[in-house]
């Protein structure tokens, strides 16, 4: 704003690291205020590891209810142990909200989403919601632990999140849509 504030011509815009701005300058500083003002658009996030692929189904059904309840809004789904972390981290910084998912893994959650989760924290993304779901076979600790580190990150938590012991059976497969219609409705309030 104090830039833009002095009404002088900017002919070129030269950082210390990366791009230099030669035409239309002014574009990447007007960006620059979007962006740092709680950017978001109509998108919802899905991002999740999975051992036994029960997770990535739930992800799978979770994203069908959502659209399910919202058919305008962009649903992107990323396996975290398959997407770079900094795609994911884009894509969260666009998105109005997230869920993540892990299944239980030595009463914890997967390193692939604790990693991502630890990147997040810093950031301090502001004004967008969270929900954590995730399988188990025995003591089912990792949805609480993702609800936990988004809410520490910032987050605002749409509900206590989902878990679903095993793989998914048609029961739990209807929980997921259900579930994704809900966090869409959890959003509006």
């Amino acid at each position: 704003k104090e830039v833009l504030g002095f009404k002088l011509p900017v002919d070129m815009i030269c950082t210390s690291h990366g791009i230099i701005w030669r035409e239309n300058p002014t574009q990447i500083i007007e960006k620059y205020l979007d962006w740092a003002d709680n950017y978001q658009e109509d998108q919802i996030t899905i991002l999740y590891d999975t051992m036994w692929e029960s997770t990535r189904v739930m992800a799978e059904q979770i994203a069908a209810g959502i659209r399910e309840a919202d058919d305008h809004v962009t649903v992107k789904l990323f396996n975290l142990a398959k997407t770079d972390k900094n795609d994911a981290i884009t894509e969260i910084f666009k998105s109005k909200a997230i869920l993540m998912g892990s299944p239980t893994i030595n009463n914890g959650i997967l390193v692939s989403v604790a990693g991502l989760l630890e990147e997040i924290k810093g950031l301090k993304f502001k004004k967008k919601k969270a929900a954590a779901f995730g399988s188990y076979g025995w003591s089912g600790e990792a949805v609480r632990l993702l609800s936990d580190k988004l809410n520490e990150s910032g987050f605002g938590i749409v509900n206590e999140g989902l878990r679903v012991t095993w793989s998914p059976s048609e029961e739990s497969i209807n929980l997921c849509r259900q579930f994704g219609k809900s966090f869409v409705e959890g959003l509006q309030s």
